[in-house]
């Protein structure tokens, strides 16, 4: 019932026309790249929907022998259809299978329904999805009671696939390093639109499967639709890494669709007793394209969601530091070698302990020719790029100390006992530390707005004295440089901050001297007021 190979549930907006499609017709106009978007798709379910045409795409063209992705829906349905052969009537495919042995859409089959809620049941398909969500502001809970079936299908997959741990008898998907982990998404692609952006990825993970499977013990002839094996939650069901396809569709739920009398589709659910991929030793570790991967003191981990893990100096130091050995789908193929600018694309749900969600992030930094071919040869040239970013974030920390102090001594009125004993202290121990951080992370905001284009004009400079007058241009230029930025930010908090009248003008004064003073002394940037090398005051 509800076939996603044949019924129309899918809509599609081409051209400003949106109508629903089965899935292989979405394939086929995804390749043509007509798909402006999907209407019913919601900002926190991209991912995991990019990434499950991606996946289920690759797969099905490596088992057909195919090197370029079909643009013909027959032949997408067929090269899918190809996949679970050993079901002939389609069920792997069907949002509703009544038989609970057989397998349904991202739904595994079981023995029998005994192990199934029937008291507990979701309307809705949102509270299917985002169940853990940590604060109803996040993101609407339980909104969807009239939803389409697309809604169900889109989350399905978003739980199936990026799930973290919820209590007991909800265990995470295996590409996060923990219950409270992300699967933190990062790929390049030659065009924001979707369909671009999947046959990009898809072509990209084919021409370098080989170095997916790398340390890990995948099989090409391995299980790669989870859905399909028989799960009744027993710890014993676990599937091991070396019973899976490199490019594996996880599910990490015990979840049934049903429908009753009136078509109303609403969803049951059973506990397991542990992970349904056995590999909780891996951290996150196994094999996912899109996710970064680092070393700490307990060993090699996938990266997890931070607040600031999308900021300008993480993002520079995902790009450019030996630190994080980059995702397949993040570093430039040698077919992208002639392309001209490319974008990076990374895309997190942020969870906190308990597995409760913290928000959707998601970041796009247009990359260059230069640094396109720089992130594709891993040259000196991205060192090069390297150092650059982290000069200018080392000059972006001096400005924001020198801010923070004069804030600070502005707050205090002037009175440098306070002035040094707000600064020592932490911003969660002192209100007014925390209120001027407040300040100081403004001037974040304004550098994080245009950091990388800026670093890119700086890096396709190859004259030593103008690459200098670049990076000068944008430490102070008079309008909207940094140093121009966090006058105007000390300028702002100055007339926001109390300050008893009696006192405020003494402390404007030794707040703007403070931080003049400090930006032309030795240990703040001195060579932006020497006349001589070009900078002015």
């Amino acid at each position: 019932m509800f076939n996603i190979l044949t019924d129309p549930l899918i809509r599609i907006n081409v051209a400003g026309n949106t109508y629903p499609a089965p899935l292989p017709e979405t394939y086929a106009a995804l390749m043509d790249d007509k798909v402006d978007s999907f209407p019913a798709l919601r900002p926190h379910q991209r991912h995991a929907w990019h990434a499950f045409l991606v996946q289920l795409g690759a797969m099905a063209m490596h088992r057909a022998g195919l090197a370029e992705p079909p643009r013909d829906a027959e032949e997408w349905l067929r090269i899918i259809r190809a996949l679970t052969a050993d079901y002939p009537d389609g069920e792997p495919w069907h949002l509703v299978v009544e038989d609970i042995t057989k397998p349904a859409f991202m739904q595994p089959p079981a023995s029998d329904w005994t192990s199934y809620d029937t008291k507990t049941l979701f309307w809705s398909p949102d509270a299917l999805d985002m169940l853990d969500t940590a604060k109803n502001h996040d993101l609407k809970t339980v909104v969807g009671r009239d939803a389409e079936f697309e809604n169900w299908l889109f989350a399905l997959i978003t739980m199936q696939t990026m799930n973290g741990q919820v209590g007991r008898g909800n265990y995470p998907i295996a590409r996060m390093n923990s219950g409270d982990g992300s699967r933190t998404a990062f790929s390049v692609t030659p065009s924001l639109s979707p369909g671009a952006h999947v046959r990009r990825d898809m072509t990209a993970l084919l021409e370098r499967s080989s170095e997916i499977t790398g340390s890990l013990p995948f099989r090409w002839d391995g299980l790669g639709l989870l859905w399909t094996r028989q799960w009744n939650g027993k710890e014993s069901e676990a599937i091991l890494l070396s019973d899976l396809h490199p490019f594996y569709i996880e599910i990490c739920r015990r979840r049934r669709l049903r429908v009753d009398a009136a078509r109303r589709l609403h969803a049951l659910k059973a506990a397991s007793e542990n992970r349904r991929i056995a590999a909780k030793e891996n951290r996150g570790v196994v094999g996912d394209p899109w996710t970064l991967v680092t070393v700490d003191k307990g060993g090699v981990k996938a990266l997890t969601m931070q607040r600031d893990s999308f900021d300008y100096r993480h993002i520079a130091d995902y790009l450019t530091s030996s630190d994080w050995t980059t995702p397949f789908l993040f570093a430039v193929t040698p077919s992208e070698q002639s392309v001209g600018s490319i974008y990076l694309i990374a895309r997190a749900i942020r969870r906190k302990k308990g597995g409760q969600t913290e928000g959707y992030h998601e970041r796009i930094v247009p990359i260059r020719t230069k640094a396109r071919t720089a992130m594709l040869r891993r040259d000196s040239n991205l060192d090069a790029l390297g150092q650059i970013a982290q000069d200018r974030i080392e000059q972006i920390r001096i400005v924001q100390s020198i801010l923070r102090h004069a804030i600070t001594s502005f707050a205090t009125h002037g009175d440098d006992g306070r002035t040094s004993t707000v600064l020592r202290s932490r911003p969660q121990d002192n209100p007014l530390r925390k209120k001027v951080d407040e300040w100081v992370s403004k001037l974040d905001e304004i550098v994080d707005a245009r950091f990388f284009d800026d670093l890119q004009d700086e890096f396709e400079v190859d004259d030593e004295t103008e690459r200098r007058r670049v990076r000068n241009e944008w430490l102070m230029n008079g309008r909207d440089g940094i140093v121009d930025s966090a006058r105007r930010t000390l300028h702002a908090a100055e007339d926001s901050l109390p300050c008893p009248v009696i006192h405020r003008y003494r402390a404007r004064v030794n707040a703007e001297g403070l931080f003049e003073g400090r930006i032309r002394g030795a240990k703040g940037l001195p060579f932006l007021f020497d006349t001589h090398e070009g900078g002015a005051e």
